[in-house]
């Protein structure tokens, strides 16, 4: 990643409760890495010249039947609300701690709980008990989808965060292997980059985009989750257009760069099977804008 010119990356820390109407949050001492891990992590990527953001990620353990993202969606009194907020600060304030301790240097407070953000008072003192133990620039990871208002602009509370973050998983075409310029114009065609400006300017926050990624394989632009591609065949290229795309459309962003320093946009490195760009034509794309532009 660093001869990439890469110079952040987002470290995930897994945290879980059991079903989508648990109240309680834990760890699991197989699937959420130790704390000394993440100290380890963190020294091992500042001599490479990489900072750390760390990412509490909040998933369920044994509910085949929901996903992380619809966590709220089960709770039908005051109580339970309390209660599971009770137990999501608990967990959050130690990382935050822990973030503080080993010198990391950004902490997101929640990843992907558009069933939750809508609890505006409950986030500030989310916000507010972090910012007691991290002193560093602290945002949360926002979904841009959502119906009928997507999860970042339901979001009241980004005037006490210091980045506006929000992911890119939205397909660009109907088509498998489409030219350059039919990406560009996917790109326009979801307002993607019209809304993060707007609600930048809105907060007079600068932005992050939290999480992009593009797997090698055939038709990714339509479904860059991946979770229609399986069992696809190989394409290289594709998923190198769709990195190249991506970066020439926000390169120049000053609602973006500010928070990368001039050096293009932070993008979401996925670590497993054939959405890693090591070693295949995406990652010379990734070198030609970090390392030359």
């Amino acid at each position: 990643m660093a001869n990439t010119g890469a110079n952040w990356i987002s470290v995930v820390v897994g945290l879980f409760q059991e079903t989508v109407s648990s109240t309680s949050i834990t760890k699991n001492q197989y699937k959420t890495a130790s704390d000394q891990a993440l100290r380890h992590i963190v020294e091992l990527s500042h001599s490479f010249g990489i900072r750390v953001i760390l990412v509490p990620f909040l998933t369920l353990s044994n509910d085949p039947e929901h996903s992380w993202v619809q966590i709220g969606s089960a709770f039908i009194n005051e109580t339970q609300w309390q209660q599971w907020f009770s137990s999501y600060r608990d967990q959050v304030n130690h990382y935050a701690s822990i973030t503080q301790e080993f010198g990391a240097d950004m902490f997101y407070i929640g990843s992907e709980l558009p069933g939750t953000t809508l609890r505006e008072q409950d986030w500030r003192q989310v916000v507010k008990a972090v910012g007691e133990r991290f002193k560093g620039p602290i945002s949360y990871d926002s979904v841009f989808w959502g119906n009928p208002i997507p999860e970042y602009k339901r979001i009241k509370w980004w005037d006490v965060l210091d980045y506006v973050c929000t992911d890119f998983w939205m397909p660009l075409t109907n088509k498998n292997n489409p030219m350059i310029e039919e990406l560009k114009r996917g790109w326009l065609r979801t307002g993607f980059l019209i809304s993060r400006e707007d609600i930048a300017k809105q907060f007079n926050k600068p932005a992050i985009i939290s999480e992009i990624g593009y797997s090698n394989l055939d038709g990714v632009n339509t479904d860059p989750s991946g979770a229609r591609l399986i069992g696809a065949a190989e394409d290289l290229q594709e998923q190198a257009d769709c990195y190249q795309v991506a970066l020439e459309m926000v390169w120049d962003k000053p609602w973006l760069n500010e928070f990368s320093g001039g050096n293009g946009m932070p993008f979401h490195y996925l670590y497993y099977g054939p959405a890693i760009p090591h070693g295949k034509p995406a990652e010379n794309v990734l070198k030609i804008f970090y390392l030359l532009k």
